[in-house]
């Protein structure tokens, strides 16, 4: 309150604010943390995930013992310990169309700290269709990004940069690419430090523009985000796509993209053809112990075309890179195509069920 911009009546407005955060992990931590600390009145808490000891160097808050523990019953704790004054609404779960609404309504602020590109397009289309602010980030290794989306200024929304959202898993989240623990620390404290300017009305808040960081070289540069010409009043071409998800939930899915076997064996003998998309040196690391086709998920996406007569299971290490690969080579006509759910590292836990 002693800074002359904000006073009493900013940390009255403060105390008046309900934000959203969806993700309570390396963005969402120090987001979390440091608007709990700013008094905000309303905080609504979204995550589906559960702790794993691989998030720990990015995730501080959390400790080994929390391990397998909802992320967003350990954020709700840890903000209420931090400032029990903060009114603390969590929802373990993953924001999807059918739920996005209800939980983002009612929000002057919803703040994007996911590793997905469907969520992250998913929030900018719930937001431009219930008129709300967003503030997104995304991190890659050394470095990351902001943007902020305000329907009510009229601004650029991710859609009028990329049409077309990017499939999941064929840009390594932090999990597969790996990310210094601080890089997330620091784009993650930029989009507080956002929130707040927008929340309480401080000059120098991000406009039509996409910030980049380079944390290796600590250089940062602002690229112009222009808004799609086609777009007035706000942008339409994020609430299409909003119309077009919902749409699509209603319809049944009657050919699943993912495929679960105990063994690779099981998948031969119904007749699949094992494509191994994982780069040469991670096959070197842990190889097959079946026989594969070794095609790189890099050739497929860049237009190598797959036989349409076969069957075909795509495997990478974790199941996201193969369902995201089997997706766009639906789209390109090719039907029989699916995704081993798990991937190979999930091989040995599922026999080890048997």
């Amino acid at each position: 309150m002693n800074l002359r911009e904000v006073g009493a009546a900013g940390q009255a407005r403060l105390r008046a604010a309900r934000v959203a955060v969806v993700g309570a992990g390396g963005l969402g931590v120090p987001v979390l943390q440091y608007l709990a600390g700013a008094g905000i009145g309303r905080l609504t808490l979204i995550d589906g995930d559960r702790l794993e000891p691989s998030n720990l160097h990015r995730q501080t808050w959390y400790a080994l013992a929390d391990c397998g523990t909802p992320k967003a019953e350990l954020a709700a704790a840890r903000v209420r310990a931090l400032n029990p004054d903060v009114d603390v609404h969590l929802h373990v779960g993953r924001l999807n169309v059918e739920n996005g609404a209800t939980l983002l309504a009612h929000h002057d602020l919803v703040i994007d700290c996911t590793d997905n590109f469907a969520t992250k397009f998913l929030i900018n289309d719930l937001a431009q269709s219930l008129g709300v602010t967003a503030v997104f980030a995304s991190v890659h290794q050394y470095e990351g990004q902001l943007q902020v989306v305000d329907p009510t200024r009229r601004s650029a929304c991710l859609r009028c940069l990329w049409p077309n959202a990017t499939r999941d898993g064929v840009v390594g989240n932090c999990a597969e690419a790996g990310v210094l623990g601080p890089v997330p620390g620091v784009l993650g404290g930029l989009q507080a430090l956002e929130a707040l300017k927008i929340l309480l009305n401080l000059p120098g808040r991000l406009g039509d523009e996409l910030l980049t960081v380079d944390l290796i070289g600590l250089a940062t540069t602002r690229l112009r985000a222009r808004r799609n010409a086609a777009c007035e009043g706000r942008c339409e071409l994020s609430l299409l796509a909003l119309q077009r998800a919902i749409d699509e939930r209603r319809e049944v899915d009657t050919s699943p993209l993912e495929l679960e076997f105990d063994d690779l064996p099981s998948a031969l003998a119904e007749g699949y053809s094992l494509v191994d998309i994982r780069e040469p040196k991670e096959i070197d690391e842990s190889p097959l112990e079946t026989r594969a086709l070794c095609v790189p998920m890099g050739e497929l996406l860049a237009g190598r075309n797959l036989p349409p007569e076969g069957r075909y299971l795509l495997i990478c290490a974790r199941g996201a890179r193969s369902l995201g690969t089997a997706r766009s080579l639906r789209d390109r006509g090719l039907e029989n195509v699916y995704s081993l759910k798990g991937g190979a590292l999930g091989l040995p836990e599922r026999q080890g069920r048997i």
